[in-house]
């Protein structure tokens, strides 16, 4: 991966694909990818959303968060893989143009990491130098 952090496109397929391999997800298994996108109003939204099915997403849009300045419509795109960078690069390009064309902003994206297979899920974590979250523990806060 390029050292230069401040020319690195953390949307790039060369960035998501080096950062799941340094996580340890197995690069082989299909990856269930999220790209977020924000639209200024309900209609760009939706038109956001037609163009993003017709090119092959699974679209989910939701309003504004309530009470919360200037928040907008959320655009996510799904889109289950196996991790391929110029398959990446094409999808970010994609995102990038959908906001511009709609007046939003493409976000991000997020994934789970994928265990590679054999390995179990305890010993993945302590092997990254990663903790278990217990959400019963997270309901008493």
């Amino acid at each position: 991966m390029n050292k230069d952090h401040d020319n690195i496109n953390p949307n790039s397929g060369e960035f998501i694909l080096e950062g799941l391999k340094q996580l340890g997800s197995d690069i082989k298994q299909t990856h269930e990818f999220t790209f977020w996108l924000y639209f200024p109003e309900k209609e760009l939204a939706k038109q956001a959303r037609e163009k993003a099915e017709r090119a092959g997403f699974q679209v989910d849009i939701s309003p504004p968060l309530k009470n919360i300045k200037d928040s907008q419509w959320l655009c996510l795109l799904f889109c289950p893989h196996i991790p391929d960078k110029e398959l990446l690069d094409g999808i970010s390009d994609f995102c990038y143009k959908l906001a511009d064309e709609y007046r939003g902003k493409y976000d991000g994206w997020e994934t789970r990491l994928e265990i590679p297979e054999g390995i179990l899920s305890d010993d993945f974590i302590k092997s990254k130098g990663l903790a278990r979250i217990d959400l019963d523990e997270l309901s008493d806060i």
